[in-house]
């Protein structure tokens, strides 16, 4: 919205949900951005912002990751719909959903292969098939021709692999 002036003015209703944010009430917030929500359903920056209200100042990553299903929904354009999922991805990886972050990233390449966002998932993508392989068996710190010996009854102190007890003299 403009003035009469050309300056940008704010909706009093987002204005007011934004103020009983700053002052800590974020339920209500919330609340409120849903009802400006309602009657504005275009403006996806406040389904944003409420995902965002619930990640960040409660700490409610499933809240904010069932924002963020609703949100992808809508059209968006290919780059902005893109990094909302990527977003999404993290909070799957957050709450322990790891398949369905990396059938998101997989949604993202096919469908927003030309977006920086696509480019991010294949990078993902690439370090989760990477990790998924088969890692080569951990070699032996210790070389082979050094001989552990361990007394058949252990009556002494536990000693580190090498390590045999002192000889008493005397």
């Amino acid at each position: 919205l403009h003035d009469d002036e050309g300056k940008v003015m704010g909706n009093p209703e987002y204005e007011q949900a934004e103020q009983v944010w700053a002052n800590g009430d974020y339920l209500e917030a919330i609340r409120l951005f849903r009802e400006f929500l309602a009657k504005n359903p275009r403006q996806v920056h406040v389904a944003l912002r409420i995902a965002e209200i619930y990640e960040k100042d409660l700490s409610n990553n499933l809240a904010a990751a069932l924002e963020y299903e609703e949100i992808l929904k809508h059209k968006l354009d290919p780059e902005r719909w893109g990094w909302a999922a990527i977003h999404l991805c993290n909070l799957y990886n957050r709450i322990g959903q790891s398949a369905k972050a990396e059938a998101l990233l997989r949604r993202i390449v096919d469908e927003y292969g030309e977006t920086a966002a696509a480019a991010k998932a294949r990078e993902r993508l690439t370090a989760i098939e990477s990790e998924s392989q088969p890692q080569p068996a951990a070699q032996p710190s210790q070389p082979s021709s050094i001989a552990v010996s361990s007394p058949a009854t252990d009556t002494g102190p536990k000693l580190p692999p090498g390590f045999r007890p002192k000889k008493r003299r005397g």
